[in-house]
Parts: C-alpha cells; structure tokens; sequence
C-alpha cells in the first residue's frame, strides 16, 4: 500500500515539475486570456491525473485487504488443525478457539467495511473526473466520443456480480463459518458430548446474511 502511495506521488511530482517547465519555456501567443487558458487546462490535467491515480489506488487497496482476511483465515485453520491437544484441558482449548473465531468473525466484519469505503473512494474519484471531463466537453465537444462514463452513466456504487461484490460475498461466508464454528466451540466447551450442529449451521448462514447486507450493501445501496 506504501508502494502504491509512493508511485502515486512520483506521478504527481513530476506532472508538477512538467507544468514548471511547461510555465517557464512557454510563451503562449496572444493576449493574457490565452495564457490564462494555458495555465486552466494544465490545472486540469493536474486535477484529472490526481483523481485517476486514486481511484487506481483504491482497487489497489480493495485487493491488499481482502488477501490479507485470506490469508490470516487460512492460517487460522491450519494452526487449528496443527495444534496437539494431548496434556490439554480440552474445555479450555475450545474456548479458546470459540473466542478466536469471534476474533475472525470481527475481522471480516472489518474487511468488508473497509471494501465499502474503498467502492466509495472509487465513485467519487470517478465523478471527479467526470467533472473535469464535463467541463472539458464544454470547451470542445469533440471530445464526447472518447469517453464511454459520465457521472449519469457511471456504474452504481453497489452492483452485484462485480470484483468487490464476489470479494465482499467470499469475506461474508467466511465471517459465517468463523460465527457458526465459534457457537459449536463455545458449546463444546461447556458440554462436549452434545454440540448443536445444526443450530451452528443456521447461525453461520445468517451470520453470513446478516454480515453482507450490514457491513457492504446496506452502506452502497443509497449511493
């Protein structure tokens, strides 16, 4: 993420240090206006690639997050099935992997809102360029065939089937399954020869529900 900030900021540096040169070696022909117009449309070139490069930053950053839920999930899991119980209070042990599953389940919560502030990085980036194109349409309408968004066209915040949305449906099941097998830890912790599966089952697939709609289409929906 540091990298991709780092890149960003060269990038913006050296449209900076260009305009410099561009306003030191240029001399526009005629009178102050056309100068004026000069230094508008390298402001705007400045603006358009700022807003460009943050909106590249956000899907960026929607991918780090949602690979490190992963990866912390499935390191999770393979401690679990890696740990030797024998000489182990047992109902202590699952107790502990109750509280942990929590933990995830918390996590993942927090991965997908951190999803849905990302799609909203995203859609305001976006508009921001369709505003600067807006205004450089004014200008020259010719320039309407090169661009396919506006902000009346622009893809809704929230809409299925995109990368987010399967993200945001992968990190929801998996928050279910951490919800569903903390109930049965927590229930074998207290009565290890009676676990309530299927009610583990039924709270994981509401969990997951629950999770997908509170945490990312609840919050995109409106915008």
């Amino acid at each position: 993420m540091q990298g991709g900030r780092t890149q960003g900021s060269q990038h913006v540096d050296g449209l900076v240090q260009g305009f410099d040169t561009l306003r030191k070696t240029h001399d526009p022909p005629g009178p102050d206006a056309q100068q004026g117009d000069f230094v508008h449309q390298a402001v705007e070139l400045a603006g358009f690639h700022i807003h460009a490069n943050a909106a590249f930053q956000a899907n960026e950053d929607r991918a780090r997050v949602s690979q490190f839920f992963f990866v912390t999930f499935g390191t999770f899991i393979a401690a679990l099935f890696s740990t030797q119980i024998s000489g182990i209070d047992l109902r202590q042990l699952f107790l502990s992997f109750g509280i942990l599953f929590l933990l995830i389940a918390l996590l993942g919560a927090m991965t997908m809102l951190q999803l849905t502030r990302l799609r909203l990085a995203w859609i305001e980036s976006a508009r921001a360029m369709n505003q600067i194109k807006d205004e450089a349409i004014k200008i020259n309408p010719n320039l309407t065939a090169y661009f396919r968004w506006t902000n009346e066209t622009i893809p809704p915040a929230y809409k299925p089937r995109s990368v987010g949305w399967i993200l945001a449906i992968m990190v929801a099941l998996l928050s279910g399954l951490a919800i569903g097998s903390a109930v049965a830890f927590f229930s074998l912790s207290r009565r290890p020869e009676s676990v309530p599966w299927l009610f583990s089952l039924l709270l994981g697939i509401v969990g997951t529900i629950l999770s997908f709609i509170a945490f990312y289409r609840q919050p995109l929906k409106p915008s």
